[in-house]
C-alpha cells in the first residue's frame, strides 16, 4: 500500500517555508521550490506515512549529504533545514539548482554540447561521484536527469550537482573495508542508463 502524495498549494507555510511552486513529484514524494526572508530554495517532502511502511528515502538522503557536506559539498545541495509535516512526512529544504543535463543537452544546437562544455561536465561529474564513493556510497542511478547546473542568478551556471540519493547504497563496513557482494540484488536505476551488472540483478560497484 503507498501512502498519498502530499499536496502543498502556493502561498502555503511549512514552517517558516513559504510555498512557491510545485517542481515535479515522484514515487517517495514532491519537490517544491520555496522562499523565506533569505532567498528560495527547494523541498522535497515525502507521501503521507500516517498508514503506511513505505521507505522513508529522505533520511538516506539527509544522512549522505551531512556526510558529503564535509567534504566541502563540491557538487552537491546543502541542506537549509529538516523536520516533520503534520507529524507524518519527512521533509528537507535544500540548495536551489538549475536546469539538468537532460534539459541542456535537449536545449542545444542538434540536441548535443560542444565539445568543451561536455569535458567540463565530465571531470565535475567525475568528481561529484569520486566524492560519493569517498564516504563509502553507491549513487545507483546516474543519468543526466540527475546532474544539475547551479542557477543563472547565482553565477552558477558552470557548477555542476549531483542530486537524488534515494538509492544510494553503503558498500564499505563500519571499518572502511568493501562489503561483500549480495548473491542476488534487485533492480535500481533507470532502465536506460542502468549497467549491464544492475540488469543482471547483480550488486553493483564502482
Amino acid at each position: 500500500m503507498s501512502g498519498e502524495l502530499i499536496q502543498l498549494s502556493p502561498g502555503q507555510q511549512v514552517e517558516k517555508w513559504k510555498i512557491e511552486k510545485k517542481l515535479g513529484e515522484g514515487g517517495f514524494g514532491a519537490v517544491y521550490r520555496v522562499y523565506d526572508s533569505t532567498g528560495k530554495y527547494a523541498m522535497k517532502i515525502e507521501q503521507d506515512q500516517g498508514k503506511t511502511n513505505i521507505i522513508q528515502v529522505l533520511k538516506l538522503e539527509v544522512s549522505v549529504l551531512t556526510e558529503l557536506s564535509k567534504r566541502g559539498n563540491r557538487h552537491f545541495c546543502r541542506i537549509e533545514d529538516k523536520g516533520r509535516f503534520k507529524n507524518n512526512s519527512n521533509y528537507v529544504v535544500m540548495t536551489l539548482v538549475g536546469k539538468s543535463l537532460e534539459d541542456l543537452k535537449k536545449g542545444g544546437t542538434g540536441g548535443h554540447m560542444s565539445m568543451g562544455c561536455s569535458i567540463g561536465i565530465g571531470i565535475q561529474a567525475l568528481e561529484a561521484l569520486e566524492d560519493l564513493h569517498a564516504i563509502g556510497y553507491l549513487h545507483r542511478d546516474v543519468k543526466p536527469g540527475n546532474y544539475t547546473i547551479g542557477r543563472p542568478e547565482l553565477n552558477e551556471i558552470r557548477k555542476v550537482y549531483l542530486l537524488d540519493f534515494g538509492m544510494c547504497r553503503k558498500y564499505t563496513g563500519n571499518d572502511g573495508t568493501i562489503r561483500k557482494p549480495r548473491q542476488a540484488a534487485g533492480f535500481r536505476g533507470t532502465v536506460r542508463y542502468a549497467p549491464i551488472s544492475c540488469h543482471m540483478q547483480k550488486d553493483l560497484c564502482r
